[in-house]
């Protein structure tokens, strides 16, 4: 058997990493693998009134307008959106509603 030779970083490729990574007792799972696992992996749940906002803010409505729909403050609106940014660990709305289509938690339509 050859050596694998080396990458652009001097680091060695190839199945025999993935051999000594598993005696280690570490894993070895494709990036593509690891990337459609991580799609399923579910996120901390939100209330039922997070969900609302959540549903609200993927249809493009600003705060002013969920609180309008809801019949809540405008101030109440900002905290449930705060929550659904910390729970589902991004930084912005944009960010959010990508990645409650993306889990399937929110549909459009």
């Amino acid at each position: 058997m050859s050596a694998t030779p080396p990458n652009e970083k001097g680091e060695r490729c190839g199945v025999q990493n993935d051999i000594r990574a598993v005696y280690k007792g570490q894993y070895c799972i494709p990036p593509a693998v690891a990337a459609r696992l991580a799609q399923r992996i579910p996120g901390p749940e939100l209330s039922a009134r997070e969900l609302e906002v959540l549903k609200l803010t993927v249809e493009g409505m600003s705060n002013k307008e969920i609180a309008s729909a809801l019949s809540i403050t405008e101030s109440t609106v900002k905290n449930h959106v705060n929550s659904i940014l910390s729970k589902l660990n991004v930084k912005d709305r944009t960010q959010a509603a990508t990645t409650v289509l993306r889990r399937g938690i929110v549909t459009l339509g």
